[in-house]
Order: C-alpha cells, then sequence, then structure tokens
C-alpha cells in the first residue's frame, strides 16, 4: 500500500483528456550507504508512452498526528526536451525511472529488488494455476480514502508459469479496468504447502505487473467481459531495472 500511487497526465495528442494508471517504487541500493536507496518508479511502458508532455503527476500521501492520511498531487519530469527519462524493456510492457521524491519525511516504502520472486522461487513455492494473489491499482481513476490504491484478489489462471522468459505473460482471474495498468501482482501465502510437507510463516514475494484485461478475438463478443488481465512477469521488472545507470541522478 505504501509503495503504489497513482499516476496521470495529458493524453498524448489531445491534452483535454487525460491518461492514467498505477505505478509502484522499488529502491536500489546505493553503493556505500547501507541506510538509504535510490527510488524507482515501475509501472507498465504503455502508461508513460500516453502521457504527454514533459511531466506526470502522481498521488502521495502525507500522515496525519491524528493518524489520517491526506493525499496531495506531486509533478515530476518524465522527459526533459521530449526525450523520455524512463527506460523501457525492448520486448514487455514495462518502463522504470530514477524518481525524485519530495524532500519532506512521508509514508513511502520503496521495495526491495530482492522482493521480485524469480524461476527459482516460483518452482520451489510450486505456484500453479488456482493460487490466489493479489494486485493494486486505481481501476477507472478512482482511489481508496487517503490516496490509497485498491486491492483486488484473483487466481493464477495460465499453465505453465516458468521458466518466465519463454512463458512472457500470464493471465490471472480478475476484473481489470484501465487505471489498473502498471500496478503490482504479489503473491502473499501463510503456512503454504510445497516440497511434500507444510511450511510454518509467511512467503510473500512480486510476481510482475498489470498491463492489459483480456477481450474476446471475435469482434461480436468485444463488448463482453472476461474478467481476466494480463501480468507482465517479474523477470522482465528485473531485466529493466539492469538497464538503468548504475547511480540516480538524484541525490
Amino acid at each position: 500500500m505504501h509503495s503504489t500511487f497513482k499516476i496521470w497526465g495529458p493524453l498524448v495528442n489531445d491534452a483535454k483528456k487525460i491518461n492514467f494508471g498505477t505505478i509502484f517504487l522499488i529502491g536500489i541500493p546505493i553503493k556505500g550507504d547501507d541506510q538509504h536507496a535510490s527510488a524507482v518508479l515501475v509501472t507498465a511502458g504503455h502508461v508513460l508512452d500516453e502521457i504527454g508532455g514533459e511531466t506526470a503527476t502522481l498521488l502521495l500521501r502525507r500522515t496525519g498526528k491524528d493518524g489520517t492520511y491526506t493525499p496531495f498531487t506531486y509533478e515530476f519530469k518524465i522527459r526533459d526536451k521530449g526525450a523520455p527519462l524512463y527506460i523501457k524493456h525492448s520486448t514487455a510492457d514495462v518502463a522504470v525511472m530514477y524518481i525524485n521524491l519530495p524532500d519532506e519525511k512521508l509514508p513511502i516504502t520503496v521495495l526491495p529488488p530482492s522482493f521480485l520472486a524469480d524461476d527459482a522461487r516460483i518452482d520451489h513455492l510450486e505456484l500453479h494455476p488456482g493460487d490466489e494473489i493479489l494486485c493494486l491499482g486505481f481501476p477507472l481513476f478512482a482511489n481508496g480514502t487517503g490516496g490509497f490504491p485498491f486491492l483486488r484478489g484473483g487466481r493464477l489462471a495460465s499453465y505453465p508459469l516458468t521458466p518466465m522468459k519463454t512463458i512472457k505473460a500470464w493471465t490471472f482471474d480478475a476484473q481489470i479496468f484501465p487505471g489498473n495498468s502498471g500496478g503490482p501482482v504479489y503473491f502473499h501465502f501463510e503456512n503454504r504447502q510445497f516440497g511434500g510437507a507444510t511450511h510454518i510463516g509467511s512467503e510473500q514475494g512480486l510476481l510482475g505487473l498489470v498491463i492489459q484485461e483480456i477481450d474476446s478475438l471475435i469482434a461480436d463478443f468485444k463488448d463482453k467481459p472476461l474478467n481476466y488481465g494480463v501480468i507482465v512477469p517479474s523477470q522482465f521488472i528485473k531485466e529493466t531495472l539492469d538497464k538503468l545507470p548504475p547511480e540516480s541522478p538524484y541525490k
């Protein structure tokens, strides 16, 4: 919840409309500094591509003394003289960029890169179709009280899941709307059964991000919701993060 935020900006080629989606933050360790990390914005590539102009807006949150949260808008640059400040994966719908967050102390948590599940973790935990997974997002530009994203649960609906590099995308049984794109998809299991035994404790990890909903391939059924979403697996997020410069331009 504290890593996920709404993003929007003028729609490319039509500034009277807006394009919107979901982003989340990953923290890249700073060399020689064990206490801090550089914030990296992660989202679907099309979310940033379809925002026109130099800047986009995030809906951030402040904490009040009474424990309540107050949302506020924060503008930041996504292009410099027309050149994107974000990096996209060459084949997957993923984009990442270093971001300069406000100096004030805010309730923001950046996820460690180790949170990204790899093939070995997925196989070890024996993830399979039918497992419940969770996603965060801002469907149809809506948000919860205090500016928080909405949580939605669904089930993995595709097979096989690995190797991610070959599979390229997963489906999950959940109703997805415009605005969910870019949102994180993750798992949280308690007392998971795998390897022929029950393992006491919790297992959690980031599986990927939402990129779209699935429609019928037949035109006559395009208006019939299938209530399935598409996930870009975490392998492609990692590969995109690896393309970033080693140090953030923001100190």
